[in-house]
């Protein structure tokens, strides 16, 4: 190896040849404190050490180079960056330790660490690579993107500027500290100007609550995908088999749209819903919180409440048919069933401990109050018509008197059967 020296400054180094800057297909040098010239074989490598600075412009604009030491290769040119590197282009700054440039592609790769940042989001990960031309760029390796209210983990991203779209997959996580939220999947979709993200396959969400002093609450939602819209009316929906559980109640359902900031869920397409020994169907159903507790649900449709009556007969279940259902709850206990429009109640009815038979009603409006759990006391207002069955034409024939559409759903789903992801909640 032959060294040829140029030209060598022990001050601020400035090359402002327009020959050079020609022959070099746009890159320039801008500054450096020391630059050689090595003949490598049949390469002559450009050596440029302290303070250097280097510019090339590129389709969107032009691309700045910063580091402590380069070497670029004339004939390739492909430059090799050591120290503090740092390549800017408008507004994305990427930094690393080492960085390979290739200046004929406008592409910048970091295989030792690599950090972004771009307006309020800032991206870390092991290896990162950028092309200038078609303003994108792509990350692997516990990749960590954290934004303004969010931060999503990943194994692969990548990143579409133009488009305002970015796509992870593997092992993806989003954790919103703001309420508590953690959404899982296998691959995400984000578009930045609709504000718009969907996880398309094997989505996750987990919402931990502290409901009490020393007491965690948490609801698992699981579905086929899930969407996130974060305009005026941020929501979260989850498609295809939805199946949800928390302390006080479960679900299933075929589409859930989930209103965090307003304590709203939303079930449609054939919703179930349990609380205790309590099961409500209808065509949609709409669960409201207060303060992270149930308050109320509301069904509508053709709609059905059934309760457990006894524990030890286990074949009957009071029932409560109608347009309209309001299920009312108290201290996550519920407390209240209102039924609205045709409303149709069975009531089975005890004498102590002993079974006495069973009343069956109707009228406009019903309603059903509670006392630990079980229903204590029935009003029935308007067109009210009514039939008891006395205790030996029911007894063991159970099923011939339920109300039509009834059904007792056993499989529902728990919290420990929604797998999550292993080591966070199974």
């Amino acid at each position: 190896m032959s060294l040829i020296p140029l030209r060598v400054l022990t001050g601020l180094f400035f090359l402002a040849s327009a020959a050079l800057v020609a022959q070099e297909r746009g890159f320039e040098v801008r500054s450096a404190q020391v630059l050689d010239v090595r003949t490598v074989g049949s390469n002559q490598i450009q050596a440029l050490i302290g303070n250097v600075y280097m510019v090339q412009p590129s389709a969107t604009g032009l691309v700045k180079l910063w580091c402590d030491s380069a070497f670029r290769n004339l004939q390739t040119n492909v430059v090799q960056l050591y120290g503090m590197v740092k390549v800017v282009r408008d507004s994305t700054t990427m930094t690393s330790t080492e960085a390979t440039y290739y200046s004929d592609e406008r592409r910048a790769e970091m295989s030792k660490g690599v950090r972004l940042v771009r307006g309020t989001m800032i991206l870390t990960a092991r290896f990162g690579e950028y092309w200038a031309n078609e303003k994108r760029a792509r990350f692997r390796d516990e990749v960590l993107v954290v934004d303004s209210g969010s931060s999503t983990h990943s194994d692969v991203l990548t990143l579409f500027e133009n488009e305002g779209k970015t796509i992870a997959v593997g092992n993806v996580r989003v954790d919103n500290p703001g309420n508590n939220m953690t959404v899982f999947g296998d691959s995400l979709v984000h578009f930045e100007r609709e504000r718009y993200t969907v996880i398309p396959k094997n989505p996750r969400l987990m919402q931990v609550d502290t409901v009490a002093p020393g007491t965690i609450d948490t609801l698992l939602v699981t579905g086929a995908y899930m969407e996130a819209i974060q305009d005026s009316v941020q929501r979260f929906v989850a498609n295809g088999l939805v199946e949800m559980a928390r302390s006080d109640f479960s679900a299933r359902c075929g589409e859930a749209v989930y209103y965090h900031t307003r304590d709203r869920l939303v079930l449609r397409d054939h919703p179930v819903v349990w609380n205790g020994e309590n099961q409500v169907t209808g065509d949609s159903v709409v669960i409201r919180t207060s303060n992270r507790k149930l308050e109320s649900v509301w069904v509508s449709g053709r709609s059905m409440a059934v309760s457990r009556a006894d524990s030890v007969l286990r074949e009957r279940f009071d029932q409560l048919l109608a347009r309209e259902i309001t299920l009312r709850f108290r201290d996550g206990r519920i407390y209240q069933i209102d039924a609205e429009r045709n409303a149709t109640s069975l009531y089975y009815l005890f004498d102590g401990s002993q079974p006495n038979g069973l009343n069956r009603s109707s009228g406009d409006r019903i309603l059903m109050d509670f006392a630990d759990q079980r229903v204590d006391r029935i009003k029935i207002i308007g067109g009210v018509e009514g039939k008891y069955f006395p205790e030996p034409m029911i007894a063991k024939r159970e099923r011939q008197y339920n109300l039509e559409g009834f059904r007792w759903i056993t499989d529902r789903p728990r919290r420990r059967q929604l797998t999550i992801v292993h080591g966070f909640y199974e």
